[in-house]
């Protein structure tokens, strides 16, 4: 008696579809991490920084910031910072770009603060406001626009 030959399930190879989602992975891993972090810092970690918190307070108390931006001045996103803080020791900041709204338009502030034991020292705080103006918001003078929107 012959026996009949046994057919197998063809077997199913999924080699190149778990190689491509690997490389994607590879590919997106840093950019997933990335966008986590800044997620994290904007949502929490901004939220403890003793400094931007103070610089922010002193931004909504500013009479020529208020001028500028109106009412409910807050933080809608952060450009950028370059952190300096040391593990053990009592200072933190560093430099800070951040977004701002306020009722009457959006701005920037481009800030340089330190605190040192529980004391605040800003360096400087320039406000862009919403027409290209710069506000220096310590000495509470207006530099003009670099691009004028009046001509003759």
């Amino acid at each position: 008696m012959i026996a009949a030959p046994s057919s197998s399930p063809p077997r199913h190879n999924r080699g190149c579809l778990w190689g491509c989602l690997a490389v994607l992975g590879f590919i997106f891993l840093p950019v997933l991490l990335a966008a986590v972090t800044g997620g994290w810092f904007f949502y929490q970690g901004y939220r403890r920084d003793p400094v931007l918190q103070a610089v922010v307070q002193l931004v909504r108390r500013d009479g020529m910031a208020e001028a500028v931006l109106g009412e409910n001045i807050h933080v809608t996103r952060i450009e950028g910072s370059a952190l300096s803080y040391m593990w053990g020791s009592s200072e933190s900041g560093g430099s800070y770009v951040v977004d701002l709204a306020g009722s009457k338009g959006q701005g920037a502030l481009h800030v340089t603060a330190f605190s040192r034991r529980g004391r605040l020292n800003v360096q400087s705080m320039i406000l862009d406001g919403p027409h290209g103006d710069h506000y220096d918001l310590l000495h509470h003078v207006t530099q003009p626009s670099d691009n004028p929107t009046t001509s003759i």
